[in-house]
């Protein structure tokens, strides 16, 4: 299978994007996103996590700002988006002309259902393809989304970040029929955490890519604690991607997704249950399989 990542990295992306190259996950590409941070400081940090990896996976760049609620999240990722972390911009690696809808529309024709589309950020990009070119549904069969909420005890919908920065986009790829769509929820992203003490103390490892991982967290670490009560690392998008790595992790159920798109109530999503659908959302999660992952890359 091959994977291109939409990303808008942020800390929980870039350890996602970590963790899937650390696993082998044959990526043939990353297109921008405009979500956690500034576009600029998104392709800035992209380039500093190739560095990192060694890798030399084609980048491209997406819409530089969505139309929608668009607000940054530095108060999670920290100013530059790498929490305290600062990094100097000297990366000599290069994004391609191709824009990224085309990058992803190219993609699809010449991998065809060996083709999935993992979605870390507002889904700008897929929505963007999707309306360029209608025909990229019946040719991608694999989607991954770290986004959306789904909660049936809660009495009003919880505004997710990503769908309610682009709720018309969102709107596109959940009502586009494509054969599989995952969708992995905040509320998993929320109970999936790394204990702090381990994340930490990965800032003394001997492996370059596991002290990167423990140098940017602390800032994460304490907005999981500060708006969830969380003491660790939460994991969204690498939860996400660690369900490709070992699909044990997450157990998704068949549901219906309704994205509220413009009103009062833009940018809420209304997930139900139902017997079959093309949409399968997360309900439940293996906290212990998932840190297996996680400390067998990071050590």
């Amino acid at each position: 299978m091959k994977y291109i990542i939409d990303t808008d990295p942020g800390i929980d992306d870039a350890i996602a994007i970590m963790l899937g190259v650390k696993n082998n996950l044959d990526i043939i590409g990353f297109t921008l996103a405009s979500g956690n941070i500034p576009v600029y400081k998104s392709e800035k940090n992209l380039k500093i996590i190739q560095d990192f990896l060694g890798s030399n996976i084609k980048m491209y760049k997406g819409k530089k700002e969505n139309k929608c609620n668009h607000e940054t999240a530095e108060y999670a990722h920290g100013k530059d988006g790498l929490g305290y972390a600062v990094f100097p911009d000297n990366s000599k690696k290069k994004f391609e002309k191709m824009s990224a809808e085309d990058f992803i529309i190219k993609s699809s024709k010449k991998y065809k259902d060996n083709l999935t589309i993992i979605c870390f950020g507002p889904l700008t990009n897929l929505a963007n393809a999707i309306k360029k070119d209608k025909k990229i549904v019946k040719r991608i069969k694999h989607v991954l989304i770290m986004g959306t909420t789904y909660n049936p005890d809660a009495k009003s919908p919880y505004l997710e970040f990503n769908v309610n920065v682009d709720p018309v986009s969102a709107k596109i790829v959940f009502n586009a029929q494509f054969n599989d769509i995952k969708v992995v929820t905040h509320e998993i992203g929320v109970k999936s955490f790394v204990e702090k003490d381990y994340v930490l103390n990965l800032r003394n490892s001997n492996d370059l890519i596991s002290r990167f991982v423990g140098l940017i967290s602390e800032k994460y670490i304490e907005f999981s604690y500060d708006h969830y009560g969380t003491v660790g690392l939460g994991t969204p998008d690498p939860t996400t991607i660690a369900s490709l790595i070992d699909p044990l992790i997450v157990k998704f159920e068949p549901c219906k997704v309704e994205i509220i798109s413009k009103g009062e109530d833009k940018g809420e999503c209304h997930i139900t249950l139902t017997n079959e659908s093309n949409i399968k959302v997360s309900t439940d999660f293996d906290l212990e399989r998932f840190r297996k992952v996680f400390k067998n890359t990071f050590n």
